[in-house]
């Protein structure tokens, strides 16, 4: 067996001061890289935060944008409906039915067929109305400011119910009356 080696104390002692130089010198390296990669993540995370502010303006602008084309559609739509009622077919319709002052559905029923129809065309153009307001495509004002649907329920009232006790069907022009109803002054919107 080969004996240990012994070093003199001198040789252990300079080895262990240059050890620990080695050791001070790896700290202060290992600090300095630290400290630059914290300088380096800050702007990541500084870059990582103006990008995610860009894109939240971003969905705020395209979000604005889309209300926007929402309610020019609906002004698209609402004029499309009141130039369709500004048609003089349409307001000799509103004449015969305004004029016709119905009582009954008997009274609806006396009437010519060319007379009939304005009374159905009429209703359908308010259940068309009260449907898109039912469904959020219209707001309820722009319709009551642009329409005479409480005029409308009143002279159609008795052909709209008379329809639904003939036919046994609830649902004719259902959106029509919840529109009146919406609209009625002593009703809550």
């Amino acid at each position: 067996m080969i004996p240990p080696v012994q070093l003199p104390l001198s040789i252990l002692d300079s080895i262990s001061s240059d050890a620990q130089l080695l050791s001070s010198v790896a700290i202060v390296l290992g600090a300095v890289f630290v400290v630059f990669q914290l300088r380096d993540d800050k702007k990541i995370i500084e870059a990582s935060i103006r990008q995610a502010n860009s894109s939240a303006e971003q969905a705020r602008l395209s979000t604005e944008q889309l209300k926007q084309n929402y309610e020019l559609s609906t002004v698209d739509l609402v004029t499309d409906i009141y130039d369709f009622a500004n048609s003089l077919e349409f307001q000799n319709s509103w004449l015969t039915v305004i004029r016709a002052k119905l009582s009954s559905y008997a009274d609806f029923q006396k009437l010519p067929e060319e007379r009939q129809l304005a009374f159905l065309q009429v209703a359908s153009l308010f259940e068309s109305i009260g449907l898109l307001v039912e469904k959020g495509y219209v707001k309820q004002e722009l319709i009551d400011d642009m329409f005479a649907t409480q005029q409308a329920w009143q002279a159609l009232e008795p052909f709209v119910m008379g329809m639904r006790q003939e036919f046994e069907a609830e649902d004719y022009y259902y959106f029509f009356e919840k529109l009146h109803k919406r609209l009625s002054p002593n009703q809550e919107t």
